[in-house]
């Protein structure tokens, strides 16, 4: 693990990672409405790393808070090239709300990258507003404040609790894909995501 620490701080530095683009297609029409960024890490020796391998390892560093910072602001350069409909999601980490000044490093990714703030979503997980949740919920405030869509990710497994649909108002539920991989085979799954997308809107 700590030899991978190290690879990973050597292939930041050396500008070796890479973001690859998940497409968010919208059902009704089959239109790409935007793209979500996924970070990866091609190791010269080791081949493919996965980034439930190497995202751990960051996190405990502390060295997620510049990998975070690296993909936001490449996400959003990235976006700002593409047609004006179409959104990009990134991925935060609890330690990046936690640990860095979360707010002015979007400021200065949205500024430098010229892309609106409308056309950016944030991802957090139930983690963050599991501990130090007041002060993680100012930060998604103040992010949110800014134009930003902030969306709950995996919801439906873990801790995920009802509760933290009042604890803010989020923009976008994604439910964990433990019920949407299997919709259209289990009634049970079906049934769960109609309820919580029903929660959802009201």
């Amino acid at each position: 693990r700590r030899i991978l620490m190290e690879d990973l701080r050597e292939a930041l530095a050396s500008d070796r990672l890479e973001l690859h683009y998940q497409p968010v297609v919208r059902v009704e029409d089959n239109m790409v409405i935007g793209f979500e960024a996924l970070m990866r890490w091609d190791h010269p020796d080791r081949g493919s790393i996965s980034p439930a391998l190497f995202i751990p390892i960051a996190e405990e560093s502390n060295l997620i808070i510049q990998l975070g910072e690296w993909a936001l602001r490449r996400a959003c350069r990235d976006a700002a090239g593409w047609p004006s409909h179409i959104r990009v999601a990134v991925n935060l980490s609890p330690v990046q709300i936690r640990g860095g000044d979360m707010v002015e490093t979007v400021k200065r990714a949205l500024k430098d990258s010229g892309l609106p703030a409308n056309r950016l979503e944030l991802e957090v997980t139930e983690s963050v507003l599991l501990q130090h949740n007041e002060q993680n919920l100012t930060v998604l405030h103040e992010l949110q404040n800014l134009g930003i869509a902030i969306v709950l990710d995996d919801f439906g497994t873990g801790y995920s609790s009802l509760s933290y649909l009042l604890s803010f108002p989020f923009d976008k539920i994604k439910i964990d894909r433990a019920f949407v991989g299997e919709l259209a085979l289990r009634n049970e799954c079906a049934a769960i995501v109609s309820a919580v997308s029903g929660l959802a809107r009201s």
